[in-house]
């Protein structure tokens, strides 16, 4: 079982890092609920909700510039058991990935 998540990209912004945080519980009763689906995780910063998505339709919405780049990502952290979570930021015009390793939680 994942628990309190380490963000592992140094480059996202503090704000974000709070939010994953923020919503942690709500991230982990999403992901456990659909883990054998492996889905995706949105956390949408301006409906302030979190949903898990199907990773395949979420994967194939993304820009064709994306698309290979996270479906590779993906593909190698749900082989290691880790999950991917996704940041919704409509007002900043953000949307960014994060991944997650059951080794680099702690909780």
């Amino acid at each position: 079982m994942l628990s309190a998540p380490l963000v592992r990209n140094k480059t996202v912004r503090q704000d974000y890092a709070k939010l994953i945080e923020e919503y942690w519980p709500t991230i982990m009763r999403a992901w456990e609920e659909h883990a054998e689906k492996h889905p995706i995780i949105e956390c949408d910063v301006a409906y302030k909700k979190v949903a898990a998505m199907p990773a395949k339709e979420y994967i194939d919405g993304l820009t064709e510039r994306t698309r290979e780049a996270t479906r590779r990502h993906f593909n190698e952290i749900t082989a290691q058991g880790g999950m991917m979570v996704f940041i919704r930021d409509s007002r900043n015009k953000v949307l960014q990935s994060q991944l997650f390793m059951p080794e680099d939680h702690k909780g």
